[in-house]
């Protein structure tokens, strides 16, 4: 999961470090058009906080992952390819809830699936790799629009959510994650000794 999350913030952050100047160039818009797109992409969060564990509960924690990662590629393909404000906008607020929902469902698997003596070594690791894919992704994402392109990142960002979709749809299947939400077996405690 760290690798997955460090492989998406990279094109992600790729993605939104030329975001303004897709706004720009391509949709032309101002700076409170662009800020408008972000707003979509964080009243989208928003929403998707208030309603996730209602929306978990009802598609389930593996097709939330599923359709988290299918949303994410929909994003760079709305980016590279449509000219249009409000696809992109729709795009930006569509991803706004999956970040909320991946968020539920991607911590609590994690903090199930690591033993207790693992959990700050496995989370901080998971950080380590998730902050330091924003640093590349911001980099690359500069660096492929100069030299390709302005839309380079969006597509590149594509061919990777495709890659890691297909590469753990099954990882996240119902009796993983059913064994992760599964009640732990008591714990057993040893009489304390008798003084």
């Amino acid at each position: 999961m760290a690798v997955l999350i460090g492989l998406l913030n990279v094109t992600l952050t790729a993605a939104l470090a030329v975001l303004v100047l897709l706004a720009d160039e391509r949709l032309g818009l101002g700076s409170v058009g662009y800020g408008l797109l972000f707003t979509c992409m964080a009243a989208g969060g928003v929403l998707g906080a208030l309603l996730g564990d209602r929306l978990v509960s009802w598609i389930s924690a593996t097709w939330t992952v599923r359709v988290g990662l299918l949303v994410e590629a929909g994003l760079h393909l709305a980016l590279a390819a449509s000219r249009s404000t409000l696809v992109v906008g729709f795009a930006l607020f569509a991803f706004g809830v999956h970040g909320a929902l991946w968020n539920i469902v991607a911590n609590s698997l994690r903090q199930r699936l690591t033993p207790p003596t693992l959990q700050g070594r496995v989370a901080s690791t998971t950080l380590f790799v998730a902050a330091g894919g924003n640093c590349v992704g911001a980099l690359l994402g500069g660096l492929l629009a100069s030299w390709i392109g302005i839309t380079a990142p969006y597509w590149v960002g594509l061919v990777v959510a495709i890659g890691v979709s297909a590469a753990t749809w099954r990882v996240f299947d119902r009796a993983t994650v059913q064994r992760a939400y599964a009640d732990p077996p008591p714990v057993e405690h040893s009489p304390a000794p008798v003084a």
